[in-house]
């Protein structure tokens, strides 16, 4: 299964969707630019709500890891 990704604004936070598989490639090349996007726009609490994530390779982990400490850098 492909990876999907939904956001939504509940109150000042934006909960990021992901359902599928979560794997080096395609799949963190658009979360990455996701979260950039989020933060060019002012969004600082972000969320990722992998509940409907059945697998995550170590690489993808490692990219989750690395979105973490860029919304912490740039003050989410």
């Amino acid at each position: 299964m492909d990876l999907s990704i939904r956001t939504r604004d509940v109150s000042d936070v934006t909960i990021v969707d992901m359902a599928g598989r979560v794997v080096l490639g395609q799949e963190t090349a658009t979360l990455r630019s996701l979260i950039s996007e989020l933060l060019d726009q002012g969004h600082k609490k972000i969320v990722f709500n992998l509940r409907d994530v059945d697998y995550i390779d170590g690489s993808a982990l490692g990219h989750l890891m690395s979105a973490h400490t860029t919304v912490r850098n740039r003050g989410g």
